[in-house]
This record gives C-alpha cells, sequence and structure tokens, in this order.
C-alpha cells in the first residue's frame, strides 16, 4: 500500500494543457466534519447517515466510522467488525450505500464484499471475490454501483507491488449469485496516459443506471461505458467504451442527472466538474488542505469529498510527516440532482 501512493504522488506532477472553462462562479466548500485520523472515502444514506472508511495507508485500528451529526466518530457497523487486529474488516476503502439503505463496503485486505444493512444493523450479504478474476497484482480500491441489475464493477488499478506492468480490469460482481467476471483487462481507456503513472481508479454510475464513468488515475480523458454491456460477453465491454471528457489527474468520481461528473482534483486541490466538452474547477478546498480523495452524493443535494493530505504522509514525502494533524469531509452544492455514488 504504502509503495503504491508512494509512486501515485511521483506521478502527480505539474498540470498539463486541459480544455478548462471558468464560465460558472467557484462554489464554496463547506466543512462538515474534521478529522484527527485520514479518511479514505465517504457514503451518505439515504436517510442522512455519513458513513466513512478510514485510510488503510496508515493502517488504523479502526477501519470504518460513522461520523453523527454532533460530529463524534463512532465505529461503524459495530466494534467487533471494525476495531482492532481481529476484526471482521481488514482494510476496506470504498463503501456505497444503495436506496433500501444497504451499505456495501469493498475490503482490499480481504479480497470481499459485505452487505450491511444500516436499517436493521444486520449482515446481509458476504461475498468472497474468487481468485480467478484478480491478478497477483489486484488492488481492488472503488467501485459502481448498478442497483438496477443488482451488481457491482470494480475498478481493479493493479500494480500493487510496483514489479508488474499495470494490468488494469474491471471486476464485475454479481450481488445475489456472488459470481464475478474480469472484463477489458489493459483496455487503452483504462491505462495511464503517464509513463510510469496508475491505471484505472476513480468509477461511478449515472442515476439512472445506463452508463459507468470511469478513467486512469494519472490520465487527461474521462470515458463511459454502457451499464448494460457488462450483461452480455467480456468483449461487449471493451467495444462499447466511448470517450466521454476531459479530466485532471484524479482519485474519485461520482456524477448527476445532468451528466456533470464530479472530480477530486489531487492536482488543484479541489473538485471540479467535466462533461462531454470541458472540465472546470468548481471548488478549492480549504486552506492548508490537499489530496481530494473519495466522492459520494447525498440525499440533500451535495456532493461529499473526503480530503486526507495522502501526500503529506510520511511514507510519500521523504520520511517526513507533514500533515495538519486535521483532515477534512467536505461538501459542494452539486449542479444538478443525483443519487448514485452514496
Amino acid at each position: 500500500m504504502k509503495s503504491i501512493l508512494i509512486a501515485m504522488l511521483a506521478c502527480s506532477t505539474a498540470i498539463s494543457a486541459l480544455n478548462i472553462t471558468s464560465t460558472l462562479a467557484e462554489e464554496v466548500t463547506e466543512t462538515v466534519a474534521s478529522f484527527d485520523i485520514r479518511p479514505g472515502n465517504p457514503s451518505i444514506t439515504p436517510d442522512g447517515r455519513i458513513l466513512v472508511t478510514i485510510h488503510p495507508l496508515i493502517h488504523p485500528s479502526t477501519k470504518l466510522v460513522e461520523v453523527t451529526k454532533s460530529g463524534k466518530k463512532k465505529a461503524f457497523p459495530t466494534e467487533e467488525i471494525a476495531v482492532g487486529d481481529t476484526s471482521k474488516l481488514k482494510a476496506p476503502l470504498s463503501v456505497r450505500t444503495d436506496d433500501a439503505g444497504v451499505a456495501w463496503i469493498l475490503d482490499l485486505g480481504n479480497k470481499n464484499i459485505l452487505g450491511w444493512d444500516t436499517k436493521s444493523n444486520s449482515l446481509v450479504k458476504e461475498i468472497q471475490i474468487p481468485d480467478g478474476v484478480l491478478q497477483p497484482t489486484s488492488f481492488l480500491q472503488d467501485f459502481a454501483l448498478d442497483q438496477k441489475r443488482n451488481r457491482i464493477i470494480i475498478a481493479d488499478m493493479t500494480q500493487g507491488d510496483l514489479k508488474s506492468a499495470a494490468i488494469p480490469a474491471f471486476v464485475s460482481v454479481d450481488l445475489e449469485t456472488g459470481k464475478a467476471r474480469r472484463v477489458a483487462e489493459s483496455h487503452q481507456a483504462l491505462m495511464p496516459e503517464k509513463e510510469g503513472g496508475f491505471a484505472l481508479n476513480p468509477i461511478t454510475i449515472d442515476p439512472d443506471y445506463q452508463w459507468v464513468y470511469f478513467g486512469a488515475m494519472h490520465g487527461r480523458k474521462l470515458y463511459r461505458v454502457p451499464a448494460e454491456s457488462f450483461d452480455g460477453n467480456a468483449e461487449n465491454v471493451g467495444n462499447s467504451i466511448e470517450l466521454y471528457g476531459p479530466k485532471p489527474f484524479s482519485d474519485g468520481i461520482t456524477v448527476d442527472t445532468a451528466g456533470n461528473v464530479y472530480i477530486t482534483d489531487i492536482e488543484e486541490s479541489a473538485i471540479g466538474v467535466t462533461n462531454n466538452s470541458s472540465y472546470k474547477v468548481l471548488s478549492h478546498l480549504p486552506e492548508n488542505q490537499s489530496w481530494p480523495d473519495g466522492m459520494a452524493f447525498g440525499p440533500d443535494g451535495y456532493v461529499y469529498a473526503t480530503v486526507n493530505q495522502l501526500d503529506r504522509t510520511a511514507a510519500l514525502n521523504n520520511g517526513i510527516e507533514a500533515g495538519s494533524g486535521e483532515y477534512k469531509l467536505v461538501r459542494v452544492k452539486a449542479l444538478a440532482k443525483g443519487t448514485t455514488g452514496r
């Protein structure tokens, strides 16, 4: 994990030319919660509860928390599952909640998926991702939740050991049967555009479940593919991928009903938005903050993002810990309605 992020930082160099517009006034980035430990990815339940993974880079004792209305952080779903060396969760990084209130947790440590009902407070599903759809260097860090087809589509960036070339792919998992497939491996759209950069990373699905949007972390292009293409044979996915618009180097995305794709811009320390013609910075992070990470839509019409200063960790900063000791969950008003990516 440390090696992966060292390389991520090394490849996040000066901004290249993008098709950037400034037709909209910059939005205000609101701080929702502060953390004294680095958050990973957020998820907002349909009834407004805030779930946040704690980034595995720092080997936290507590792996996943709920942020209460008072700002308190408590282990989620339980201490037995989320706290300590013997906890059921090992290294969760991505969590997304469906319309029924089930939080789907992708654990890159266990290489499995847990479904936890946030209303009944009970485990409803546990799926082990089969070794046959993984690579020795698989890095399962984010996914799109397709509620229409009851499946998740994982972005497997690979490059987990930094000893092999990037061989990214989508890993499609049926949430009913647990059946999984690896598709579009090493497709050009999944590959980094910078030598030594990192591959397929940000991924989301639109509110109508028609398009899966994705890109390489170190890529300047945002792509999309019809969600229904995962229904057919493996070749359907690769043959159906199309270019959508420009983007900066980024770690997370989500999308609204109007096709605005919100992006955590790790180069500008900002939240940006792209459509099929241009990219612009929507809002900058609070002062002295860097590395916006995961994104999620809330039922309140806001886009939420974690901010964790990963670039300032000792592992990524020549052995010197330069973090402020205060990290953030922020939000910005969306341009149009959207509910996916919770």
